[in-house]
């Protein structure tokens, strides 16, 4: 069974990836999960829910592509943003690739590996205080979330999407470091 931290990541996962029907349902299920232990991440993913709410999902498309497919500073490559088009993006795909071999987890064929909903979907198999998972959240989510939260316009709803995820992760890692110095 995964443990709660495995849920939100998956349910982010959902909401980077291209809207579909199912959109607003992982979003009140990414709000009922974030709520009581991460209010501000919560409060950031409701404000995309009233977004969603109010749209069609054909708006909400053109919102995603425009937001992540044509602006590059919102792509959402993690390895776009640590390295950018070069040798040392396609070591560090590579080097994805086999973790994710590694531990059994097969990638969509259709997406890069450094995907942002597929490192999630990645990290939701994964034990939260696995070395590998605070690695993937230190050295590669962390500092992209952080560039592209700088690229993104306020009125843009991913904006509080990216956001969310950021504050969630960021308290987490919180969280985890807390406890693991309780039980040492």
């Amino acid at each position: 069974m995964k443990t709660q931290i495995q849920q939100i990541y998956r349910l982010f996962s959902a909401l980077f990836t291209y809207p579909s029907p199912e959109l607003a349902a992982e979003i009140s299920e990414c709000h009922r999960q974030l709520k009581a232990d991460y209010p501000e991440a919560a409060e950031l993913i409701n404000q995309f829910q009233t977004f969603v709410a109010s749209t069609s999902i054909s708006h909400l498309e053109e919102i995603y592509t425009s937001t992540f497919d044509v602006n590059p500073v919102c792509f959402p490559y993690p390895g776009f943003h640590l390295f950018g088009e070069n040798f040392n993006r396609a070591d560090f795909l590579v080097k994805l690739q086999q973790k994710y071999q590694e531990h059994g987890f097969i990638a969509p064929p259709n997406e890069l590996a450094d995907h942002l909903s597929v490192l999630l979907e990645f990290l939701s198999t994964l034990e939260p205080d696995a070395v590998l998972a605070q690695e993937l959240i230190e050295d590669c989510l962390l500092p992209a979330l952080e560039k592209m939260n700088e690229g993104f316009k306020a009125e843009n709803p991913y904006a509080g999407v990216v956001r969310s995820l950021l504050s969630f992760l960021q308290s987490s890692r919180q969280r985890n470091r807390v406890s693991t110095t309780i039980s040492v």
